[in-house]
């Protein structure tokens, strides 16, 4: 019977060939195959019939071998690697079904070259991967582009096939850069050329570096997973979950280490101490600490612009200052230089201090996931989603974090200026307490407490407060300041009097409203008292109107400040679908939880309403995600919900990660960026903060390319936008703080309204001085360092 070998050589050495492939070619009478193939298998031809063609001759090849074998001839038809990875058996099979008298066909199999390419590496391949070929000779690119998409987004290792050719140089660039908008820039790469046969080559590198290293069609290309690591001998190796044995390092072990606490990995679940456990004593204050501290009567009563300006004060007179919240409760965050992430006081108060934010300004931040719990981020980095109670039993640990973040900035700077939390007299929550007065006693000095006149009740808050204090607690309490007064401030003096006489602890200042600048709120307890629109700025034709959607779980809405001052735009908190109404853009900013909020919009009666806005759309982070067709969360990292339909207005989904990605960034745009924003020039700066990965569908484009991350050089696309540039989509918050951008982005709109195009905005008054300056007037500085001990102090 007449039969065809389809013979996998393996890489190209002899000695990689198996047993079965060299008994079928000493079978055959005939082999067919590439000329390059056929030089490596030379000694086993003596005395065959040979017919060799050269490159992209697969089909006359094929149809030659199957004609041999159907004359009743034994055939071995060669290739590469194994025959049925990227080989001539399925070719054989299509072109045999054609044949009236088909020859039987057997395939045995070959080492693959990403086989022997990994066993040149070390082992990467030991867990789930990907084989993707870069050739756009068969497979359209669009095609191969959403397969390195998907391989991406899922972590896959992926190992390229036909990586560069003479005629093909830009598929592996965009290959590259494709995977790193799904894994870090230090993702170890393998390159290897001729694997297992004459001229081998390996480089071991990373995915920002792989394109400074020779790549080929003689090369093969593995980047790997975000657990792949390269160990002492340079191997790759990614592991497959088992746990290292004794004398070896754990796979990734500096990565863990690096975003763990107290041993415990940023990823596993938190770890519990005794029930109910109460906070360790403070301890011997911290003995080179020069501090003072901001406390409240209730929250949003000014503690974090009356910290602010103190810390501009002592910076404008010469002093080294930073600031300090132990444990912060907002979902208004920031990102230090470093990639992690506090609150956004705390880096309001950096650069009022005229100093970069670091997370010992902030060692402790809880994100609120739902009402009796949230995710808990130590010195940057997550530890994990806790209930209340779970929190209150872990405050032992993160109070050690507290002191040890604490003491170095004490160390490093003449004065911190500390931030307390809510109220101090809070009895029912004081045994468990990181975040006022128990960390006045742990740096060893005293407080101001700040009071809200605006509210009502002012003598009350301060009597109140202080009398549901210790004594030991009330000794700490060096001063009062009366916050956000209005009118004639003398017609306080009989009650500061009053006050003064029956506390015994005198009030160091009345400070009015501030007016002529604004500052970054903290968090939504200031946005719930913001009334639904900003102030009037005339005829609803005359401006610009915008709608920002009121999410349960909104983030950082400090985004839009900068679009609310602008002067010919009125800014909408959009509650209802009534609010949808005449506006000229609507925005849906970040989430903490965006399958709840998904949900939010759907019982708001909102998700439709927005689905037919026919206005321009722009979404922030969790917002972008909201506005694709689908967001899954398997790992339920966010909320219970696995999974929740989008809008449907750009053609991405996304898949919540367990790691979160918390970066300061650079960036710019893309073409299609200049569809939103046209003519504007000049890169973007931004932050993100965000858990998931985001895969564009056919239908959009990328936004813009981000450049670099906490610093590092990186090409990652960020974003999509719609085909007509209506919607559009991006990761990166601060986007509106860009002036050219902002105005270039708002100029498109007014164009369209039929309203004058304006210029970027020159910088007024650094606010920050106009803070110090306001405070100095109002406060007694002077006497309030003396009262917290701290008068005479000279600059070191």
């Amino acid at each position: 019977m007449s039969i065809l070998y389809v013979v996998g050589i393996g890489p190209g050495d002899l000695d990689h060939m198996t047993f079965h492939a060299t008994e079928a070619i000493e079978r055959a009478q005939v082999v067919v195959g590439y000329k390059t193939y056929l030089g490596f298998i030379e000694p086993l031809l003596d005395g065959k019939e040979v017919v060799s063609s050269g490159m992209m001759k697969e089909v006359d090849r094929c149809r030659e071998a199957l004609d041999a074998a159907a004359a009743g001839k034994t055939v071995a038809l060669v290739s590469s690697g194994d025959a049925g990875v990227y080989g001539m058996a399925g070719l054989a099979m299509e072109l045999a079904a054609a044949m009236t008298a088909p020859p039987e066909i057997v395939v045995v199999p070959g080492v693959s070259a990403v086989q022997a390419a990994a066993s040149v590496l070390g082992a990467p391949l030991m867990h789930d991967f990907a084989v993707i070929s870069l050739s756009d000779l068969l497979t359209p690119w669009d095609v191969i582009e959403r397969r390195l998409v998907a391989a991406a987004a899922a972590d896959f290792v992926v190992a390229l096939y036909n990586p560069r050719s003479k005629g093909r140089v830009t598929q592996i660039e965009e290959a590259r850069t494709i995977l790193l908008a799904a894994r870090a820039s230090t993702t170890p790469v393998g390159i290897v050329r001729n694997a297992c046969r004459e001229g081998e080559t390996r480089v071991v590198t990373t995915l920002a570096a792989m394109l400074d290293h020779e790549i080929d069609m003689f090369s093969l290309v593995i980047i790997g997973n975000s657990a792949t690591f390269v160990d002492r001998e340079g191997r790759m190796v990614t592991p497959r979950g088992y746990k290292a044995g004794p004398g070896v390092e754990e796979p990734g072990a500096g990565e863990q280490q690096k975003n763990s606490v107290d041993g415990q990995l940023a990823d596993s679940p938190p770890r519990i101490l005794n029930s109910r456990s109460p906070i360790p004593d403070p301890g011997t204050p911290i003995s080179h600490s020069r501090s003072l501290m901001v406390v409240g009567t209730a929250s949003d009563v000014g503690k974090s612009i009356i910290t602010a300006g103190i810390c501009r004060i002592m910076k404008n007179r010469g002093f080294s200052v930073a600031p300090f919240k132990s444990q912060n409760m907002a979902l208004n965050s920031a990102v230090t230089p470093e990639g992690g992430e506090i609150g956004r006081a705390q880096a309001v108060q950096a650069e009022a201090c005229g100093i970069e934010p670091h997370t010992d300004m902030n060692p402790i931040l809880l994100k609120p996931t739902t009402d009796c719990g949230s995710q808990v981020i130590v010195q940057g980095a997550v530890v994990g989603n806790m209930t209340v109670r779970e929190y209150n039993d872990y405050k032992s640990i993160a109070f050690e974090k507290v002191r040890e973040s604490f003491g170095r900035l004490a160390a490093d700077h003449d004065l911190v200026v500390i931030e307390g939390a809510g109220s101090i007299a809070e009895i029912n929550l004081k045994r468990h307490d990181i975040a006022n007065l128990k960390v006045a006693e742990m740096a060893g000095c005293k407080a101001v407490l700040v009071a809200d006149i605006d509210r009502g009740g002012v003598f009350a808050q301060i009597v109140g407060t202080l009398e549901l204090l210790e004594s030991h607690e009330r000794e700490r309490i060096a001063g009062v300041i009366i916050n956000k007064f209005r009118g004639d401030a003398s017609l306080l003096t009989p009650g500061i009097g009053f006050i003064e006489e029956r506390t015994g602890v005198p009030v160091v200042g009345v400070v009015p409203c501030f007016s002529g600048f604004r500052l970054p709120e903290e968090d939504s307890v200031a946005l719930e008292k913001r009334k639904t629109e900003s102030g009037d700025r005339g005829p609803a034709a005359e401006r610009l109107n915008i709608g920002v959607v009121k999410l349960s779980r909104i983030s950082n809405y400090t985004d839009f400040d900068a679009l609310e001052a602008e002067p010919d735009v009125q800014l909408t908190y959009v509650e209802g679908e009534e609010h949808l109404r005449g506006l000229d853009l609507l925005v849906i900013p970040g989430s903490k939880a965006t399958t709840t909020d998904l949900f939010f919009l759907m019982e708001r009666g909102l998700f439709p309403a927005i689905q037919s806005f026919t206005g321009p759309i722009v979404g922030i982070c969790g917002g972008y995600q909201m506005l694709g067709k689908r967001v899954a969360d398997p790992h339920a990292v966010e909320s219970d919900i696995r999974e929740a339909e989008g809008l449907g207005l750009l053609d991405v989904v996304t898949v919540m990660l367990e790691q979160k990605s918390t970066h300061r960034a650079s960036a710019e745009l893309l073409p299609s960026g200049f569809l939103v924003a046209p003519r504007c020039r000049g890169g973007l700066a931004g932050y993100e903060i965000h858990m998931g990965e985001t895969i564009l569908g056919p239908s959009v484009r990328p936004f813009a390319r981000i450049t670099s991350r906490s610093g590092a050089p990186v090409e990652v696309l960020d974003g999509a936008v719609s085909s007509d540039g209506r919607v559009f989509g991006t990761y990166l918050h601060g986007i509106f703080d860009n002036a050219v951008f902002r105005t270039s982005f708002l100029n498109r709109l007014r164009k369209a309204k039929g309203l004058a195009e304006r210029r970027p905005g020159q910088g007024g008054d650094d606010p920050f001085n106009l803070l110090a300056a306001h405070l100095e007037k109002h406060l007694n500085i002077d006497r309030m360092l003396e009262l917290c001990g701290l008068g005479g102090m000279l600059p070191e």
